[in-house]
């Protein structure tokens, strides 16, 4: 399967001399779903803050669909078609989720913003009833598919989330998480930081085990999800296949 997103010996950090990631790659099909893991500080929020364009990456390089696409902008990013979605403060609590949906869809133009944000509240049913309501009211799990809902309203190849299980109970991680698999199943590229890791592992299809600022195993979900390997990683032991 070739890759849509390529990220080749990545190093990246806060600052030039500090680096937080060193020598990370990671690949991404289309309609593929892969999960990072780690133990916390193992650099997986840095890596996709890097892809975005939001960290400046002092070697390696960031291509997709094979084009090369290291420390462009983020609203570069955006239009190669690469959408981010943080942990934290990733909707606009004071507006409507109608409202959130429109900044979303801002660049789109009129006939065109109204059939995407259509499209979403069928995506996302979930929020059609509080279309007109302050998006404060939502539940977190209803946040995390907003969040998602407008991501997706310009088409990107790929989406990236970070934590989109965070300060969830255990039944909305499981509803998030099956709508990202059944999202991906619709030729979007997913790639999702998780401390999740067994619920990600589930859904996904490939899984990177980081430790360190580093790529310490990485394969089919399947095969690692009961790894004893990945326990030791995140104990802090960096294993044999290391």
């Amino acid at each position: 399967m070739s890759a849509l997103l390529e990220v080749e010996a990545v190093t990246a950090g806060y600052r030039p001399d500090l680096p937080i990631i060193t020598d990370m790659s990671v690949a991404v099909a289309r309609g593929e779903l892969v999960t990072i893991i780690g133990p916390n500080g193992a650099g997986k929020s840095t890596l996709i803050k890097a892809i975005a364009g939001l960290l400046k990456i002092t070697s390696g390089a960031v291509r997709l669909e094979g084009t090369l696409r290291t420390n462009l902008e983020p609203s570069r990013m955006a239009d190669a078609g690469i959408a981010y979605v943080p942990q934290t403060e990733n909707i606009f609590a004071s507006l409507t989720v109608e409202e959130n949906l429109k900044v979303g869809a801002q660049i789109l133009g009129g006939r065109a913003a109204r059939e995407r944000i259509a499209a979403a509240y069928d995506s996302f049913p979930d929020l059609t009833a509080y279309r007109r309501q302050k998006a404060a009211v939502l539940s977190g799990g209803q946040r995390q598919m907003l969040a998602v809902a407008r991501a997706l309203l310009t088409r990107p190849h790929l989406i990236m989330l970070d934590e989109p299980s965070a300060g969830l109970a255990p039944k909305l991680v499981t509803e998030v998480f099956q709508r990202l698999a059944a999202l991906a199943r619709t030729g979007v590229a997913i790639l999702m930081v998780e401390q999740n890791a067994k619920a990600a592992m589930a859904i996904s299809d490939r899984t990177y085990v980081l430790a360190e600022g580093r790529n310490r195993l990485d394969g089919p979900s399947a095969a690692l999800i009961d790894d004893p390997e990945v326990a030791a990683i995140y104990l802090g032991r960096a294993g044999r296949r290391a």
